[in-house]
């Protein structure tokens, strides 16, 4: 999905969910302040809570925190570092069995088992606005769309395509 639609929001909902599902936990990697490639794994490690290991690579150190544990790991915001990503992802997949693993980003990240799920903008007329209502409730909570206000909230959400995040 585009750059606001959501998915952090909607990636972290659902891990909330099928929380009781992953008795090892459910791990949450931020790659935004990540720019270069090689500390994704790094990133991937302080995240699971684990300490350098000194003469051992970060990718050996995970594989045997999460080894047979049936666990997630969401990983968000990978758009840029598509290629780690993939390669980190491939290496814990064949070797962790019971991992599942979550990732946001703009585009697919090529591994085998990828299950896609496209993110789409909320459509105006309905989502958009109960989004834009629901918001303007948290300022003042008496806040209602009525008369001439239903075209002015609606012209509001349709200017940045029903995107949550400019809404």
């Amino acid at each position: 999905g585009a750059g606001g639609v959501g998915k952090t929001r909607l990636a972290t909902q659902i891990a909330g969910e099928i929380a009781g599902d992953y008795p090892g936990g459910i791990w949450y990697v931020d790659l935004v302040p990540i720019t270069d490639p090689a500390l994704v794994t790094v990133a991937t490690s302080r995240s699971l809570g684990l300490p350098d290991q000194p003469g051992r690579s970060n990718v050996d150190t995970i594989v045997d925190c999460i080894a047979d544990r049936r666990m997630l790991v969401l990983f968000d915001n990978c758009d840029h570092l598509i290629d780690a990503c993939a390669a980190l992802f491939d290496t814990l997949l064949a070797a962790c069995p019971a991992l599942t693993l979550l990732a946001t980003s703009r585009e697919p990240i090529a591994v085998a088992g990828e299950q896609i799920r496209r993110v789409s903008p909320l459509a105006v007329e309905s989502q958009a606005v109960e989004l834009f209502v629901d918001r303007a409730r948290l300022a003042r909570p008496e806040f209602s769309v009525v008369g001439d206000d239903a075209a002015a909230v609606c012209e509001i959400c349709r200017r940045p395509d029903g995107m949550p995040l400019a809404i």
